[in-house]
């Protein structure tokens, strides 16, 4: 997270607004959280440039939660949606929406597993299934450092949901395409346990079988994201990140910062003569996760190992694919990626 955010959550956990009670002690049904959920909510869609058709939800829980609400709102018993497989976290929908609604049909029109997730699919290279509920994806792939450029396509008339955890904010959505778009909070909003959910009335209001209201995104939209209490730091934080990404431009500023620092780290890589060796393929390559090997196990902690010494800290890659892996959340300044490219250049120098 920025500076100032940080330095503004510093004070209002003492002492939020003036009220002498901190954020963590406010009751969210008193007037100062209902002033901050409207603040929240409002800067969402200002940041967004949500449409009024959609409504914003704070929910309790990572995206993984929203793994199984999906399906037990929009896939009914008999029902197909189509969920292409890009990576862990896509692979990871498809079990939890099997589970969630198991007399339903998850298709997997693109399987990546077979291509070790070196790319997302092509035009031609899915056939989407025409009258499913819904397609999902998930638009930046942060463990293999891929990424959908433009939206995949859908079968007609087929909503589309989106998981834009690792990139929230940090290039402009296009709202016309899309039904539904969710993100956990930790990314670029904040702070863990809480998901922004963005979707569109009509999709939502009706759902597809009887559900408890925790499980129901139309009664999170009825009782104003506090059907119980919600996660109000979480929330309070969601909203300090939101004004602060405004004040900085807005998500097409967001973009070009997140375009420059790629380019520094992706033009080492691409002019190390296959020494820095990308996980991705360049027509999709992720501009926020740079996931890449060096040319041994050993090299790569050597790598890790250095970096780490020099202030450059959590750059080991995923669990599931090894290696290196920077990323560049919107938070991160341009000074954070010219300082890797310099110890990636003066690495290679050493060590090529």
């Amino acid at each position: 997270m920025p500076l100032p955010v940080l330095m503004q959550l510093r004070e209002d956990l003492i002492d939020l607004n003036g009220t002498g009670i901190g954020i963590l002690e406010h009751s969210h049904r008193q007037p100062t959280y209902d002033r901050l959920l409207a603040d929240a909510t409002e800067s969402c869609r200002t940041l967004g440039e949500v449409p009024d058709d959609f409504e914003i939800l704070f929910v309790s829980g990572g995206a993984t939660n929203q793994f199984g609400l999906i399906p037990l709102n929009l896939l009914a018993d008999g029902a197909t949606a189509d969920y292409p497989d890009t990576e862990v976290w896509s692979a990871k929908a498809i079990v939890e929406g099997r589970d969630a609604v198991p007399t339903a049909t998850i298709a997997v029109p693109f399987e990546g597993k077979k291509f070790r997730y070196d790319h997302v699919p092509a035009e031609g290279e899915m056939v989407p299934t025409v009258g499913a509920a819904y397609m999902h994806y998930c638009s930046n792939n942060t463990v293999h450092g891929t990424r959908f450029h433009t939206p995949p396509k859908a079968a007609p008339g087929v909503p589309l949901v989106c998981d834009a955890s690792s990139e929230i904010f940090g290039r402009p959505m296009d709202w016309s395409k899309h039904a539904m778009v969710y993100a956990a909070a930790q990314k670029h909003l904040g702070v863990a346990a809480m998901s922004l959910v963005i979707a569109r009335r009509d999709l939502i209001n009706a759902p597809v079988r009887p559900l408890p209201s925790m499980l129901s995104y139309a009664a999170h939209a009825r009782y104003e994201s506090r059907i119980n209490t919600p996660p109000t730091f979480a929330i309070h934080t969601a909203g300090l990140m939101f004004r602060w990404m405004i004040q900085e431009g807005g998500a097409r500023e967001f973009e070009k910062r997140n375009n420059a620092k790629a380019a520094l780290i992706y033009g080492i890589i691409d002019g190390s003569g296959d020494f820095y060796r990308p996980l991705s393929r360049p027509e999709c390559r992720s501009l926020i996760n740079i996931s890449f090997r060096l040319q041994s196990e050993a090299l790569d902690k050597k790598f890790i190992d250095e970096a780490t010494g020099a202030e450059l800290d959590g750059l080991a890659g995923h669990r599931d694919a090894g290696g290196v892996r920077a990323s560049l959340y919107n938070a991160m300044p341009i000074a954070g990626a010219e300082a890797l490219a310099s110890f990636m250049r003066d690495f290679l120098r050493q060590n090529g």
